[in-house]
């Protein structure tokens, strides 16, 4: 290809050497925005290895392609015929395009300089110029770019996993302010509401189904299951710690089974740390159901035992009254057949002696009861703090 107007080392250089390039470098897009078109393929003949270069005579054409295409880096003449590359390159900085500009022009001044750089220019070009020149200044913003990018990845990146870490935080935060809830339930509903508390801040839409005595369903707002889904608990509530289906996920435990109904599959991530999450929560509401179990099967001993006091307590009473009632007609009785049975005095005093001990080992073995009366006693109290 012939350059006219251009000097004959120029092309001599671009055919036997090639100085400076980016090494190993992802080819970036460079565009030549220049109405002469001497320079403008010179430029693509000098950069074209290592770059994706397109050329634009004029302002026009260049703004089309933008609409399509971004390039990396823009070679901008500054006096185009049309529109002044200062105001496209100001364009590009109100549209918040991330294209790097070097300006390449034949008004080397330093008012030209100044308003290369307010506009955004990030180097510039005098013409005319040596092409060593022109390769090493875009090698060098061809690696400000890659390493602009690399840091705005990096800072991405960081800025990503702090806000899962956040995430995560506050994930968990939930799962232990749970925990602590739950333990202060006393009934399987307060259990339950305070499940579906923790379900909502993880903005996942559940129902619960747990096995005691009978078997329980629970839902948000205290409305009924459906039947379906009671269905699939009945086949389900046995297969497994996690059984995936569709877009939902069943999580088991011996006592409790709850039904997700939104498992976010298209976020592996979410996904995977929501799994962790409900693989500790069911163990947590499993624990509980049995604490809850246990304490409600102390409560029924403890009413059993207050029962059985109650009917011990009148069963002593009424046996005591019976008893020294006896006792008393037996003394009388025996007290007035003294004088018939004509007993000496010491007789008398013998017999009286007989029956005042057999009453006293009477009102002993009743005071055994009594104290056995307030060891049960003693027994219900400790049951019933032990299920406060």
């Amino acid at each position: 290809m012939i350059y006219k107007h251009l000097p004959m080392h120029w092309l001599k250089w671009v055919s036997v050497s090639r100085i400076g390039r980016v090494n190993q470098m992802e080819q970036l897009k460079v565009w030549i925005v220049d109405d002469d078109n001497d320079y403008c393929h010179l430029m693509r003949e000098v950069l074209q290895e290592d770059y994706d270069v397109r050329l634009f005579l004029d302002a026009d054409s260049y703004s089309k392609a933008m609409v399509a295409a971004k390039p990396d880096i823009i070679l901008m003449d500054i006096n185009l015929p049309d529109v002044s590359g200062i105001e496209l390159c100001k364009s590009l900085q109100t549209q918040g395009i991330d294209s790097a500009v070097i300006f390449v022009s034949g008004m080397n001044t330093l008012e030209e300089r100044l308003k290369a750089y307010e506009a955004g220019g990030v180097d510039f070009i005098a013409k005319p110029f040596e092409l060593k020149e022109l390769m090493a200044k875009t090698n060098a913003v061809a690696n400000y770019q890659h390493k602009k990018r690399a840091l705005a990845e990096a800072e991405s990146f960081s800025r990503n996993m702090a806000f899962q870490s956040m995430n995560e935080s506050s994930q968990y935060g939930a799962v232990l302010q749970f925990f602590r809830q739950c333990f202060l339930c006393q009934d399987y509903r307060a259990l339950a509401d305070a499940f579906f508390g923790l379900m909502m801040q993880l903005d996942l839409k559940t129902c619960l189904e747990i096995r005691v005595d009978e078997t329980l369903y629970f839902v948000p707002e205290h409305m009924a299951i459906s039947p379906i889904e009671a269905n699939i608990f009945e086949l389900l509530d046995h297969q497994g710690r996690l059984f995936d289906f569709g877009s939902r996920t069943i999580c088991n435990d011996k006592h409790v089974s709850f039904l997700i109904k939104n498992m976010p599959l298209h976020d592996e991530v979410l996904y995977g740390r929501l799994r962790d999450v409900i693989a500790v929560v069911v163990e947590g509401l499993e624990a509980r159901i049995i604490d809850i179990q246990r304490q409600q099967t102390l409560q029924r001993v403890v009413m059993d035992i207050r029962r059985l006091l109650a009917g011990l307590s009148d069963s002593i009473h009424e046996s005591d009254e019976q008893f020294c009632h006896a006792l008393s007609n037996i003394t009388t009785e025996i007290r007035a057949s003294f004088h018939v049975l004509d007993m000496t005095e010491e007789q008398e005093h013998f017999f009286t002696g007989l029956v005042e001990r057999n009453l006293r080992e009477a009102n002993s073995a009743s005071n055994s009861f009594l104290r056995l009366q307030t060891s049960l006693k003693s027994v219900v109290s400790v049951l019933e703090r032990s299920t406060a």
